[in-house]
């Protein structure tokens, strides 16, 4: 015990100063796939949500009905559509801040680190997907329901909003990010 107490003293005191954070930055989130449905929105989930939505665009909600085709992480409450239009200047702007913000270094070097810190699993948008067990990097992403990005609709594509999935910590607030900002709140 005595041990781990003076690793954390000496992990805690070597963060500068100007750190923004004080808890070390989350692990890459795994692909945890929707198993059951819930009935409410995750806290998590909803935080995020209302937090982007206040840079702009629209929280999209997070629950869909859990008779509809598919596993889908909005059935379980780990997901929610942020409205953005990519064909709308603005809003792109407004993504693409977003995307750089999330998927920077911090201060101490951790990569992606505040996606990680929010327990992001991954994020669709404008025909490409950023998943956590790939590290974040961006790839080419076509829906399953479309033969081609010609013949697939805006929504598919995800080019009228991003689709942000968390891990189950993120969704139940429990990872750095939202624990930090209880603790500054309360």
């Amino acid at each position: 015990m005595v041990l781990v107490t003076a690793a954390l003293v000496a992990c805690l005191t070597t963060v500068r100063a100007d750190a923004n954070y004080v808890m070390p930055v989350d692990g890459y989130a795994s692909y945890q796939p929707q198993k059951a449905c819930a009935r409410k929105d995750k806290p998590g989930t909803v935080a995020l949500g209302q937090w982007l939505a206040a840079r702009g665009g629209a929280y999209g909600g997070t629950l869909r009905d859990c008779r509809s085709g598919g596993q889908s992480e909005h059935k379980d409450g780990r997901a929610f559509d942020w409205t953005l239009d990519a064909t709308d200047l603005d809003d792109e702007a407004t993504a693409e801040a977003f995307i750089t913000e999330v998927f920077a270094d911090d201060e101490l070097g951790d990569t992606d680190a505040l996606a990680r810190r929010m327990g992001i699993m991954y994020v669709i948008w404008d025909d490409r997907m950023y998943a956590a067990w790939d590290g974040f990097e961006p790839k080419r992403y076509l829906s399953s329901g479309c033969r081609s990005r010609k013949t697939c609709s805006p929504t598919l594509r995800h080019r009228d909003h991003m689709h942000i999935s968390l891990s189950k910590a993120g969704a139940k607030a429990l990872t750095s990010w939202y624990v930090e900002r209880a603790a500054v709140a309360g």
